[in-house]
């Protein structure tokens, strides 16, 4: 019996209430992964951390858009169809306009999500987007008690023009950019475990849309989300709780992790 978890993008600027993107109550998922991990360290056969990696220029900050006044829009801004044809926001690098209002098209064909502008975070070779300290350690640990293990770490495209809030593909993938695209490798370090336990931050986003993405390729009932080790981005609570109870639909179980 092979048994894999999966923890989904456990970096300070999610999971530190100081930081920029907090993610509330994921300090305290924070303690349950770790907690978890040295718990069953001898059964856990392999471990996948997904990194959130975003430069300053990218499509979902600040930076990347002005208004008329060559004002940048602040955190949260929702960019739709609507006001970007109207000319409410823009792409503060002109040539950038037809790439951008074809992202936003077909993004909102998708209907996931509308352009969201996030704070900065998880910038990379940052603090912020290191992995927070708990987990660190915990993974270390687990490394050290056998040799020839390693955690393996999976980064998520820098690319400036799409957001990436699953591990496997981005949300619109950039024809020119490979990196965008299904992560197949990814999936295959997946696919041979009879158990995959699935936490990290957040449920409403990075979480739900990985696993959405990976039960085109592996079966659903392989998967359980440890739901006291996830939380949702503040406001998005409801979204959460409905994403849960399709999951479960679906054939993916979930439990706490002290019940395992």
């Amino acid at each position: 019996m092979s048994t894999k978890l999966l923890i989904i993008d456990p970096q300070n600027d999610f999971c530190l209430p100081s930081a920029s993107l907090y993610v509330p109550g994921a300090e305290q998922d924070a303690k349950r992964i770790a907690a978890f991990i040295s718990k069953h360290s001898a059964e856990i056969d392999s471990i996948h951390i997904t990194l959130d990696s975003h430069p300053n220029f990218h499509i979902a900050h600040p930076i990347f858009w002005v208004n008329k006044e060559g004002k940048n829009p602040p955190p949260y801004t929702v960019i739709n169809y609507e006001t970007f044809a109207a000319g409410i926001w823009m792409p503060v690098l002109g040539e950038l306009k037809q790439r951008t209002e074809e992202y936003i098209m077909e993004l909102e064909t998708k209907g996931h999500y509308n352009l969201i502008i996030w704070p900065p975070h998880c910038l990379t070779a940052s603090p912020g987007a290191c992995v927070v300290d708990a987990i660190a350690h915990a993974a270390a640990n687990w490394e050290l008690e056998e040799p020839g293990r390693i955690v393996s770490y999976v980064t998520k495209t820098s690319n400036p023009f799409t957001e990436h809030y699953s591990a496997v593909q981005a949300e619109v993938p950039d024809k020119n950019d490979p990196t965008t695209r299904t992560n197949f490798a990814f999936i295959d370090s997946l696919k041979d475990a009879d158990t995959i336990y699935i936490c990290g931050e957040a449920l409403s986003h990075c979480l739900s849309n990985t696993v959405r993405d990976l039960i085109a390729y592996i079966p659903p009932e392989k998967i359980t989300i440890l739901t006291d080790c996830t939380s949702d981005v503040e406001g998005y609570e409801k979204m959460g709780e409905d994403i849960l109870k399709d999951f479960k639909l679906q054939g993916i179980k979930t439990t706490i992790s002290t019940e395992i």
